[in-house]
C-alpha cells in the first residue's frame, strides 16, 4: 500500500498548486519537493508532523526559538475522535502538507528581533536569562562559553537578565 501515500501527496499537491485568495501560489516543482520533504519528516505517517518531526525537518532551525514560532505558527489542533468519549477532543497541534508547502517547509516564515525575544521568554518574566538567550542562539553552540559572552555583552547593567532595551526592542505593553 505504499501507493497511497504518494497518491493521497499528489491530490494535496495538487490542491496546493491552485491555492488563490489571498494566498501566494506554489510552483508545481516546489509542490514536489516539499511534498517528499514531509514525508521524509512524517516518521509515524499520520498525514500530519508533531513537534518533534518538525524540529527534524526542513522547517526548524539552527536557533530553537525559531522553530518554535515557525512550528507555532503553522501548527493547528489535530482532532482525535476517542472510543471511550466518543467525541472529538483537540488532542494535539501538528502541520498538514499543505500547510508545509505554503509556507516553504517553514522557513519563510522570520520572525521579528521582538518576536524572538518574547517567545524565548519562557518564563514570561519579561527579560531573558541566560538558558532563555541560548535558545536564541545557533545549537548547538561551536563554543559554549561563546553563549555566555555574548549573554554578558547583552547584559548591559550586569543583572542575569537582559531586558527588551538591552536586545534592542521597546517594551510592549502586551494586551491582557
Amino acid at each position: 500500500m505504499k501507493s497511497t501515500p504518494i497518491l493521497l501527496g499528489l491530490v494535496l499537491a495538487a490542491f496546493a498548486t491552485n491555492a488563490t485568495a489571498g494566498e501566494r501560489k506554489v510552483s508545481a516543482a516546489k509542490v514536489q519537493v516539499f511534498t517528499q520533504l514531509f514525508n521524509e519528516a512524517n516518521l509515524d505517517g499520520n498525514d500530519y508532523l508533531d513537534f518533534e518531526e518538525f524540529s527534524n525537518s526542513y522547517g526548524a532551525s539552527t536557533r530553537p526559538v525559531i522553530t518554535e514560532i515557525r512550528f507555532d505558527e503553522l501548527a493547528r489542533f489535530i482532532n482525535i475522535k476517542t472510543a471511550t468519549a466518543r467525541a472529538i477532543i483537540p488532542a494535539e497541534r501538528g502541520i498538514f502538507l499543505n500547510d508545509f508547502i505554503y509556507a516553504n517547509g517553514g522557513r519563510a516564515i522570520k520572525p521579528s528581533d521582538a518576536e524572538i525575544f518574547w517567545a524565548a521568554d519562557d518564563n514570561e518574566s519579561g527579560g531573558l536569562d541566560l538558558e532563555e538567550f541560548a535558545a536564541t542562539r545557533v545549537y548547538p553552540p561551536s563554543n559554549p562559553a561563546s553563549t555566555t559572552k555574548a549573554f554578558d555583552k547583552l547584559d548591559k547593567n550586569d543583572d542575569g537578565i537582559i531586558s527588551p532595551l538591552e536586545w534592542g526592542i521597546a517594551k510592549v505593553a502586551l494586551a491582557d
